[in-house]
């Protein structure tokens, strides 16, 4: 078998199938390996036959019947018919575990697969009715069982090691069996959690996020001194008539990135972005008294940043940015796709100050200056008429 065959082999029995149900996916590997499992103990099973039974050609006849539905169902379950694929397996391994309680008797430890395939059944998300309906169903053929064959010899006689060799492998493979696609399983949704809080917390402050996990309550918060800063690209519209959707999307993507992890390193938190405008916000959802001072020496940085790219015409990208400092809310709206806000005076006086900058420099209010005058150098005061708040005296960083 060649390389090339092997590898194509692994990807068939490993990788789930276009078919396969998106419930099911991270559990698919395991459930694989289960199967896989189980082909072990049916050889090791049928080499304990030939050995210590003396009837072992219809031992292993009975075997290998049951084997053989067992892998109808691990082909089911590869093309992507999980359901009817481990429904059918766990109806053979139940067929096969009570047929040879009565050949080998209870000692024989076959009975632990009744209730372990019980549990796998309760495990996988089939549907309901199907799940109660099969494992109550195996657990009463386990109760009619125990009392009709605990007390009865096994219909063949067979060397005591034999019993204690195998009911010590039912022990262990009924337990491999469960615990093998049980164990991954948890691994996997272990990471599909972890992998969702990291998209959650990307979206939103981890605290906001934590609370939006704990509880369907509506989340608001009254945040009464924080920093608003928005920054906008120049001439951007100039400049997406002239790119490549490729190339445009790709810088953006890029740019918003660095700005991103700026973001994170200042320990700020980015709210939006809208169309070529990047806002970010400081002072909530934990308080601090530098959030004007982090805005600002980080404005620096962005516009630094930019710098680095170029437009259509070979010019280093320039951004407005606007600052002002004042009382705001926040919280999560919408049902899908919702997303964490901040809204208020504040936010649109932020707004207003990017659109009335100059390219390439910062631009604060009046209340954010006299809370940076001491640490910063500022450029003369300018009367701006800002719509919604009338003549307000700003200043350039």
């Amino acid at each position: 078998m060649t390389a090339a065959m092997i590898d194509r082999l692994k990807s068939l029995i490993l990788t789930p199938q276009p078919r396969y149900p998106e419930a099911w996916v991270p559990a698919y590997t395991a459930m694989q390996l289960g199967f896989l499992a189980g082909a072990g103990g049916y050889l090791g099973r049928v080499l304990l036959f030939v050995w210590f039974v003396e009837e072992w050609p219809l031992a292993v006849a009975v075997e290998t019947a049951f084997a053989s539905i067992v892998g109808i169902g691990f082909i089911l379950h590869t093309a992507g018919w999980a359901s009817a694929g481990v429904i059918l397996s766990c109806l053979s391994g139940v067929g096969a575990a009570s047929v040879f309680l009565f050949l080998f008797g209870w000692d024989s430890f076959f009975h632990l697969w009744l209730i372990n395939l019980a549990v796998l059944l309760i495990a996988v998300p089939i549907r309901r009715d199907l799940q109660i309906g099969l494992s109550v169903s195996f657990v009463v053929l386990y109760c009619v069982l125990f009392v009709y064959l605990d007390a009865r010899p096994p219909l063949w006689e067979t060397p005591q090691l034999f019993i204690y060799i195998l009911g010590i492998s039912n022990i262990v493979g009924s337990l491999l069996i469960l615990g093998l696609p049980m164990g991954m399983y948890a691994l996997e949704l272990v990471k599909e959690r972890e992998k969702s809080e990291r998209l959650l917390h990307n979206i939103m402050p981890k605290e906001i996020a934590d609370l939006l996990k704990e509880s369907d309550d509506l989340i608001a918060m009254d945040n009464p001194e924080i920093s608003v800063l928005i920054a906008d690209i120049v001439s951007f519209t100039a400049l997406s008539e002239h790119t490549p959707a490729n190339e445009l999307v790709g810088f953006l993507n890029d740019m918003f990135t660095r700005f991103d992890d700026l973001s994170e390193e200042h320990g700020v938190e980015k709210i939006k972005t809208m169309g070529d405008a990047y806002m970010i916000v400081a002072g909530l959802p934990r308080p601090r008294d530098d959030h004007a001072e982090v805005l600002a020496k980080m404005s620096v940085e962005l516009l630094k940043i930019a710098g680095e790219y170029k437009d259509h015409e070979g010019n280093p990208i320039r951004l407005r940015i606007g600052l002002h400092s004042g009382p705001a809310i926040s919280g999560v709206i919408g049902k899908s796709k919702f997303a964490f806000d901040v809204w208020g005076d504040t936010v649109n006086t932020a707004a207003r100050l990017e659109s009335h900058g100059q390219p390439g420099r910062l631009h604060v209010s009046d209340k954010t200056y006299e809370m940076l005058k001491d640490k910063m150098s500022f450029c003369n005061p300018r009367i701006v008429e800002l719509k919604g708040k009338g003549k307000m005296e700003t200043y350039l960083l």
